[in-house]
């Protein structure tokens, strides 16, 4: 079926190409948005893949910012889960890539104001994003590791509030069922020494406490971030820091199907009588520069970044399961474009170095220490260094053709990847260090056909890979690499239709990847008994073949209506002889939002998701029922010369729907579930200065 999909696809565009009308749209269309995730600056309309472009309009319209993923169900392709669950931070797959993780993001690269916050070896933790600073995020789906290295699934690329962009002073507060209490304060300026350089700063602070709807799930989370820039001439130099302390962040963990039927607001029994949770306190800080050579195209970027991450976190089972590291990650990239005549040239390279200083400790569920592997003198279980480096190199070549009726990307990246262990405990006297190196080269090749003057047609073919990260080359038997874990490598192609049409701007793609030894979770690991961690094996290949529709739609004939949706339908498999459907990824979601804008400033909003039917386990043994859950926002801006007030009242979960937070994909004891959120009541205040 997809391939037919694919046939028409190719049909319809051929049969609507035809003479470009003279005609541009003006600069006020949707058509003239550009996107800067791909490195080559681009207008959405003429992006060669699937992109979704996301702004403060969307965050925020009155919605309680709990969680930066809170708006990325306006994209399709995206599956966004566990935003209630602090202490397993939010779940993102992109075309079925990341669904795998039992906490945070995997396959999917997330950057925030040019720095990765995806690990050098592949882990992303999106913790350190405030949601009242972000001014849009680009969602770009499909293969990407020609642009940004290690990953398969997509990248979320974050862009917070810059000093030259943002209003004086902003002041938020919310409060809301289920102990929700949320502060946000904003501040920045400009200032002119000389009419050849400038001066800019923004800062932000927000708390966010809430004692959440199950048992075992409070958090206490504060964010601050600090950007000063200075510009002089052609040459702009930023600093960016971003400080994270989360000192209460609970874990209530899985139920069983039974469990959650008689009551979801339980936590797992392990989960309480082991106060499971996480303490994290993180630090971002970021040098760069942009010199800019006399032209739009012709510019170079130099940036560093350096984080630093403490962390602590108790799971909820016995055994090793009291985890700590300490982690340094120090990085930075030069990135040189400039036109060549009719095309534009940019290069790229990054240098990455991780350092996790990790160790795993044993406890009852008195959360006493005690000896729980051989060899040991202590309740120590693991104690190893993991040091990750990663050196790329890339460039991308754009280019017109026929009077640019269309436009071409091709690119090529090679990124030469090193992981390593220490193992400092030695059990047994067996010393299991080693290391893994990997050189990758990946491509591209994209598309953008302009049909007339309102439409675009594109396609794109590209390769990328994925190397298991330390957590998923954790050994059943203990420290060290788990033998014959290997990478994963994918081909994906795509092809769609991208435009605006008397108020409609839509986007619909055509996917189908083809993945070599995709890391899966591993239901059999051969692990000691009462060990409920989660390995990882190989499978030897897997296939995803989609649709995604994206539109927002002004009506003409009613012009304070707002319609935005986006649809995906895929068939993820294993492609073996069971054909059995890949765990955690429904058959079809669906989201829709209506925003109505009444007289003297009132609004009111509607949003629902749909999530189809899906399997927990890898053998379809399990089949989770689809859900649908709806969110009710109104309220009222009022505005002067000189501040905006806003004033919001929401309902979400409207109808009280039973539906899920999460699904643990193969967790042991039948404990699949985290069930979402009844229905809550809350109220917030904005008051904005400019």
């Amino acid at each position: 079926m997809p391939r037919l999909f694919l046939i028409v696809m190719f049909a319809a565009t051929a049969i609507r190409s035809g003479p470009v009308s003279a005609q541009e749209p003006d600069d006020q269309t949707p058509l003239q948005a550009h996107i800067e995730a791909p490195l080559i600056l681009t207008r959405w309309q003429d992006a060669p893949s699937g992109v979704t472009l996301i702004d403060d309009g969307d965050i925020r319209g009155g919605r309680a910012p709990l969680q930066p993923t809170d708006a990325l169900n306006l994209s399709p392709g995206v599956l966004v889960q566990n935003r209630n669950n602090f202490a397993q931070n939010p779940r993102v797959s992109i075309r079925g890539f990341g669904a795998r993780a039992p906490f945070g993001i995997r396959g999917v690269r997330v950057r925030l104001d040019g720095i990765p916050l995806t690990t050098v070896d592949g882990q992303a933790q999106i913790d350190a994003i405030d949601p009242s600073s972000i001014r849009s995020v680009e969602v770009l789906r499909g293969a990407n590791a020609v642009l940004y290295g290690n990953g398969s699934g997509g990248l979320l690329d974050y862009r917070s509030y810059s000093p030259r962009n943002s209003p004086f002073a902003r002041v938020e507060a919310q409060l809301g069922g289920f102990g929700l209490r949320r502060v946000h304060g904003a501040v920045s300026e400009q200032f002119y020494p000389d009419e050849q350089s400038s001066w800019a700063f923004r800062g932000a602070f927000t708390h966010l406490e809430q004692d959440g709807y199950r048992e075992q799930s409070a958090v206490e989370r504060r964010n601050a971030g600090l950007w000063l820039d200075h510009q002089q001439d052609n040459r702009d130099w930023f600093f960016i820091l971003n400080h994270l302390d989360n000192p209460l962040a609970e874990d209530p963990g899985g139920l069983t199907y039974e469990e959650w039927q008689s009551d979801p607001t339980r936590a797992a029994p392990l989960a309480s009588a082991m106060n499971a949770g996480q303490e994290v306190s993180q630090n971002i800080a970021s040098l760069g520069m942009v010199q800019r050579f006399g032209g739009s195209h012709h510019q170079l970027l130099a940036q560093g970044w350096l984080t630093g991450r403490d962390f602590s976190q108790q799971l909820p089972f016995p055994g090793d399961s009291l985890v700590q590291y300490d982690r340094r990650i120090i990085g930075g990239a030069l990135l040189y474009q400039r036109p060549l005549g009719d095309l534009l040239l940019h290069t790229q390279l990054s240098l990455e170095d991780q350092q996790d200083d990790r160790q795993r400790y044993c406890r009852d569920v008195d959360l006493e220490p005690f000896v729980c592997r051989s060899g040991t003198s202590d309740d120590l279980a693991l104690d190893q260094l993991e040091t990750a480096s990663n050196v790329g190199l890339g460039l991308q070549l754009a280019g017109p053709v026929a009077k640019e009726r269309g436009r071409w990307v091709v690119g090529l990246r090679h990124d030469r990847l090193r992981l390593a262990i220490e193992d400092k405990l030695q059990p047994g006297g067996i010393d299991n260090s080693g290391e893994r190196e990997y050189d990758e080269t990946h491509y591209s090749l994209g598309y953008s056909h302009k049909l007339d003057n309102r439409w675009n047609a594109f396609g794109q073919y590209a390769t990328s890979f994925e190397a298991p990260t330390f957590t998923e080359f954790a050994n059943p038997e203990g420290s060290g690499f788990r033998p014959g874990l290997e990478p994963q490598s994918s081909q994906s192609f795509e092809i769609g239709l991208r435009g605006n049409y008397y108020g409609l701007q839509a986007e619909g793609t055509l996917f189908t990847v083809r993945v070599e030894d995709e890391i899966v979770v591993d239901d059999d690991p051969g692990a000691a008994p009462g060990d409920e961690r989660t390995f990882y094996r190989n499978a030897d290949r897997t296939r995803r073949d989609g649709m995604e529709l994206g539109a927002r739609w002004w009506p003409g004939a009613l012009p304070q209506l707002q319609l935005a949706g986006a649809l995906t339908w895929m068939d993820a498999r294993f492609d073996d002889a069971s054909n059995n459907r890949l765990p955690g990824l429904p058959d079809r979601t669906a989201f829709i939002d209506a925003r109505y804008q009444f007289q003297q400033g009132w609004f009111a909003g509607l949003a629902a998701q749909y999530i189809g039917t899906r399997y927990a386990d890898d053998a379809n043994t399990v089949e989770v029922p689809s859900q649908t859950v709806t969110d009710l926002r109104m309220g009222r801006r009022l505005s002067s010369w000189k501040y905006d007030t806003l004033l919001v009242i929401g309902i979400e979960n409207l109808f009280d729907s039973q539906y899920l937070d999460n699904l643990r994909i193969n967790a042991r004891n039948a404990r699949y579930y985290e069930p979402g959120a009844a229905r809550r009541l809350y109220a917030g205040i904005e008051i904005t200065w400019f």
